[in-house]
């Protein structure tokens, strides 16, 4: 059995974790003395995001944390209320306490007590009784989005922080998705909140993964390691199609499997994300042999600081990284044989 997947969001068997990163969140939340109920994961598609944070949720579940995943395809606040209400640790507790939440449509109806009808105060009345039980809460939302969905249930979140609950809440998303919730008006407290920008890969430990898997010589290792550039799908890729062919070593036609995998299920998303002026100049950067930021800015006739707008832009986007102020170059692998091959009209 390959023991690579191409598919997102799964922990495959030779997944390569971000320790360090992880453990910044991890002690972010746990620390005696901490007030950081909130953090914000973000990367490009195929980042490792999602298989990121299972990790950490992972991680709390362990401990005995009361952890819920909630999907942003649903009502976020009604989700969250159903899934604390029916908890098998809690219910028991719910209903002795006699919430009837009946009306609500996440409990059963208790005679004689009078419904509660107000979502936000439901959740409070939970919460009361999960703090008394000394038990803390980790939400985790992925693919989040800057939607009134979203918002609402963000908005609640802050006011359950305010009031010392305890809960956690661990958001995910694409890294425009992620700055569009961090600049909305209605959630400037966002602003303060940490984001986690996922780094490249370990090379040391994806060398060590592939040698093993292999048994190819170190050389060989480090190509395929270096062919990825720690990018975690590329990583699995990589692994998948050698694996797949049988052979443990880069060649002429993995490289073009490999090409053809990353187009179909990163490249040509994120290709299809930028503008047509966008388009123009990551091509320009992608076409340059020195990376010069002077060559570069020549060959479109852009003045410093629109180019400068530019390269911040592709910058936050995990697309290029700067050499000082005079070059830059794509982060992505293979970014530039993809984009040889597109039009810009």
């Amino acid at each position: 059995m390959n023991p690579f997947t191409l598919n997102f969001g799964m922990i495959p068997s030779t997944y390569i974790p971000r320790k360090t990163q992880e453990a910044e969140v991890i002690s972010g939340i746990t620390a005696e003395s901490s007030m950081q109920n909130l953090y914000m994961i973000t990367g490009l598609r195929g980042a490792g995001k999602t298989v990121f944070l299972t990790e950490i949720e992972d991680y709390f579940r362990s401990k005995d944390w009361l952890v819920f995943d909630l999907s942003i395809e649903m009502d976020l606040l009604q989700s969250f209320a159903s899934k604390l209400y029916n908890h098998q640790k809690l219910r028991v507790l719910f209903h002795d306490a006699r919430l009837n939440l009946s009306q609500l449509g996440i409990g059963i109806e208790i005679k004689g007590e009078p419904p509660i009808t107000d979502l936000n105060t439901a959740i409070e009345c939970m919460l009361d009784i999960v703090k008394s039980e000394n038990q803390k809460v980790l939400i985790a939302i992925d693919e989040a989005v800057d939607s009134e969905n979203m918002k609402h249930f963000l908005s609640t979140f802050y006011l359950l922080m305010q009031d010392n609950y305890p809960v956690c809440l661990l958001l995910s998303g694409l890294i425009d998705n992620i700055n569009d919730l961090r600049n909305d008006k209605t959630l400037s407290f966002l602003s303060q909140v940490p984001k986690i920008m996922l780094e490249p890969l370990n090379k040391v430990a994806m060398v060590h993964e592939y040698k093993k898997i292999f048994n190819n010589t170190l050389d060989e290792a480090r190509e395929m390691a270096n062919l990825t550039k720690g990018y975690a799908y590329a990583y699995q890729v990589m692994g998948y199609l050698c694996y797949k062919n049988g052979v443990s070593h880069v060649t002429e036609d993995i490289l073009k499997e490999f090409d053809a995998y990353m187009d179909e299920y990163v490249y040509s998303k994120i290709w299809q994300e930028q503008s047509l002026a966008n388009k123009q100049v990551l091509k320009a950067i992608a076409s340059s042999r020195t990376g010069s930021i002077k060559d570069i800015r020549k060959s479109l006739d852009i003045p410093s600081e629109p180019f400068s707008n530019y390269c911040l832009r592709f910058i936050r986007q995990g697309l290029i990284e700067a050499d000082g102020y005079e070059k830059v170059k794509l982060i992505l692998p293979r970014f530039s044989v993809f984009m040889a091959n597109q039009f810009v009209e």
